[in-house]
């Protein structure tokens, strides 16, 4: 079962697949723990912060899943 990890949040996903799972938490982090910023950012790029005063990243959706990853193996 996949749970949001943001501190005092009770998100739990409650879907039949894994695949299914993951895109109830993609919403959920959107909807509930996102907002919106007037940045120009290039189609197909997205904007990470990956620690908590660290600068904005713009990087490719797929690049900011590897930099994530990593820094939960941590």
């Amino acid at each position: 079962m996949k749970h949001c990890p943001h501190p005092g949040c009770s998100w739990q996903a409650i879907a039949p697949t894994a695949d299914a799972a993951l895109t109830q938490y993609a919403e959920h982090l959107v909807e509930e723990h996102s907002r919106t910023v007037d940045v120009d950012i290039p189609d197909g790029m997205v904007q990470i912060k990956l620690q908590e005063g660290g600068e904005w990243i713009t990087t490719t959706f797929e690049e900011a899943r590897k930099l994530h990853d990593t820094g939960h193996d941590e």
